[in-house]
């Protein structure tokens, strides 16, 4: 049961927030997010199996997302995360700490279809910006870059809103493809707030060397990663259009390559 607890909570995420959701912004418009993320864990399903790491890990996470409206039916993404990592291992008292840029992503995404229901096609890269020290196994990221282009539909129905999004993550240094589908379905509950389900999913498609040839990876960012969650997230806006704060609960389930422990989640954002 204990198990099953922390596979529930393995993902808190505010980044599922950021599923690429159809509508863009407004030519000369901008959307800025600050999040933080608390990850500790002792145990991470790895190759199928639940397996004991024998110390306590540690991975914090700040991250700015932005977007910006360049035309009427254009925008533009930064996602820019600073990690710091580290373990602790009581029974040979030993610890070892490492801090650095995740892996940094550049976006654009064009809504190409717009009327009841909106259809936008994006792509986003992300760099392998990280720090990494093969010594200590410590790493601040995927030690790979990614190109992700994908196609995302939906649409809004009085205090509804709902869309879905499919997409092919291309990895290089022989790190493995994967295919990302997301949806999320939110309903006002009340004036200024959402309450919003979520799915996010990560399917490998290809498997590469890069789990095999690369032994020192951080559990947290292993290749042939794998989840399917489910949850929900709250979002509220003090000043409707201009600021508010998001919180998200999500449970994952069909885990592989990852950590399996809580994670903790909260974002401010601003639209400018």
């Amino acid at each position: 049961m204990k198990n099953l607890f922390k596979i529930i909570l393995f993902l808190l995420i505010s980044n599922i927030g950021f599923a690429q959701s159809p509508w863009t912004r407004e030519k000369g418009k901008a959307y800025i997010q600050i999040g933080l993320t608390s990850l500790n864990y002792s145990k991470a399903q790895i190759n199928g199996k639940q397996t004991e790491l024998g110390a306590n890990y540690s991975d914090i996470t700040t991250q700015l997302y932005s977007e910006y409206g360049i035309t009427k039916n254009l925008e533009t993404q930064l996602i820019i995360p600073f990690k710091s990592v580290n373990y602790k291992s009581d029974f040979i008292n030993q610890s070892e700490k490492l801090t650095g840029l995740g892996n940094v992503t550049f976006g654009l995404k064009y809504n190409f279809f717009n009327s009841s229901w909106k259809i936008s096609g994006g792509i986003q890269y992300s760099l392998n910006s990280i720090t990494k020290n093969d010594t200590q196994t410590l790493s601040t990221g995927f030690n790979a870059s990614t190109i992700l282009p994908y196609i995302s539909a939906g649409s809004s129905s009085g205090k509804w809103y709902y869309f879905g999004n499919f997409g092919y993550g291309y990895m290089n240094s022989e790190y493995s493809d994967f295919v990302k589908i997301g949806v999320e379905v939110g309903y006002n509950v009340i004036e200024k707030g959402y309450l919003i389900f979520v799915f996010d999913n990560r399917i490998i498609a290809t498997k590469e060397n890069a789990y095999i040839k690369d032994p020192n990876q951080w559990p947290s960012y292993s290749d042939r990663q794998s989840y399917s969650a489910v949850g929900l997230k709250l979002n509220y806006e003090f000043i409707k259009d201009k600021f508010g704060t998001n919180f998200a609960a999500i449970g994952a389930f069909a885990l592989d390559n990852a950590p399996a422990a809580p994670t903790l989640n909260f974002g401010v954002y601003a639209k400018l």
